[in-house]
């Protein structure tokens, strides 16, 4: 995923949930967005899908690049990520847990591992990937 593509999603949360519009510090969004992608001798320190797409959420979460939104921003980023990898379960996603997720992340009581766990188990029946 790219900065601007994270820039977009966040532009469309604002306007579907309002909210202030900017960023608080691009320095902090350039890091939340690299880090999920981030390599060492060649190799990608996370290469699954699903601790990639718990990586956004949780980076975009913590670090807070936005003024407004930086909740819903790292979740819609998240769910972006697991629907182009066609990992989205089909069954209605259990908004309460999700939201338990967002502030958990956002309130430090979780690290990246646990958030990646907790991603899994809201994900319990992903759809089975084409090809």
């Amino acid at each position: 995923m790219r900065v601007e593509a994270v820039k977009a999603i966040h532009r469309e949360v604002l306007v579907a949930h309002g909210g202030a519009a900017g960023i608080r510090d691009e320095t902090l969004l350039e890091s939340a967005v690299a880090a999920p992608q981030a390599t060492m001798k060649g190799q990608p320190l996370i290469s699954a899908p699903i601790e990639i797409a718990a990586a956004y959420l949780f980076y975009i979460c913590r670090n807070h690049p936005f003024l407004d939104g930086n909740k819903r921003t790292a979740l819609a980023a998240c769910l972006v990520f697991l629907e182009t990898n066609e990992l989205l379960p089909t069954a209605k996603l259990p908004i309460d847990e999700w939201e338990k997720l967002m502030l958990d992340v956002a309130a430090s009581k979780i690290d990246r591992a646990a958030t990646t766990q907790r991603l899994r188990g809201l994900l319990k029946h992903p759809r089975k990937r084409r090809g």
